[in-house]
């Protein structure tokens, strides 16, 4: 028989991940969000084929909301995924397996790469498509290209986190429905530049936003993992990701608004 210590670590992970990915981007609530993500790239796709004017500010937002959907539905599917012990009754029978929690749950963070991955085919292909009309984009456009993608791995680690501590198949659907509705308001402010959804208008505050983005997917995984794994084996990965939260974050107020006073709120 076979202990704990006899399972090779190093490919039990990615063996989930790609069990879990495929389960994940065949999943009825994720495909509904693939159908929205496609709707809104067919939209700039439209245009260039109408012949009209094109411009990522005036035709490229309706990709980009395809692509946030995308997200919103993944985070669902991944915390739907999540749940199955819960859901089927199988928490004890898998308590007894080889495999430890930590390892279930890094597979099913690795899984979140499979959606993430058709993003990435999306907006390279917009991209590519812009290219040969004469409209590439420019270095600040790609940053919020590649934001949308760092965006699927944010939610889906969210989904996961929230099928952890909040063990709920509710939950998920309210925080989506929140996540969908959340804009931060037309006046300025700094505070706007910590919405993850943002978009920022210089080529270095886009890079810091997309850092940013970075960092909370990483502390949400942390979160995710909390929930069985041994609080030594994160602080590194979580002190990493807070510092990364916070140098991100002071340089996001200090470039949206370089002086203390209203604009800050």
């Amino acid at each position: 028989m076979s202990t704990v210590a006899d399972v090779p670590r190093g490919s039990v992970v990615p063996a989930l991940s790609r069990a879990e990915g495929w389960q994940l981007v065949s999943h009825p609530i994720l495909l509904t969000g693939l159908v929205f993500a496609l709707l809104g790239c067919a939209s700039f796709v439209r245009a260039f084929v109408a012949g009209t004017a094109v411009s990522w500010d005036e035709d490229g937002w309706m990709a980009s909301v395809g692509v946030l959907m995308l997200g919103i539905f993944t985070m669902v599917a991944t915390n739907h995924s999540a749940l199955r012990d819960r859901r089927e009754h199988t928490v004890e029978q898998h308590a007894m397996l080889p495999v430890l929690p930590p390892a279930r749950t890094s597979g099913l963070l690795a899984a979140t790469l499979w959606p993430a991955g058709i993003a990435a085919v999306l907006v390279v292909a917009l991209a590519a498509l812009g290219a040969a009309k004469g409209l590439a984009p420019d270095s600040v456009e790609l940053i919020h290209l590649a934001e949308r993608v760092v965006s699927i791995l944010l939610l889906g680690a969210i989904g996961i986190a929230l099928a952890a501590w909040a063990p709920s198949p509710f939950v998920a659907p309210v925080v989506a429905w929140f996540i969908f509705f959340m804009t931060p308001g037309e006046a300025p402010a700094a505070w706007h530049s910590l919405v993850p959804w943002e978009t920022m208008n210089s080529t270095g505050l886009a890079t810091w936003h997309l850092m940013y983005l970075a960092g909370l997917t990483a502390a949400f995984a942390v979160l995710a993992l909390a929930r069985t794994s041994r609080p030594r084996a994160l602080i590194v990965p979580a002190i990493a990701s807070m510092t990364l939260i916070a140098v991100s974050g002071v340089a996001l107020f200090d470039g949206a608004c370089p002086s203390v006073g209203r604009c800050l709120f």
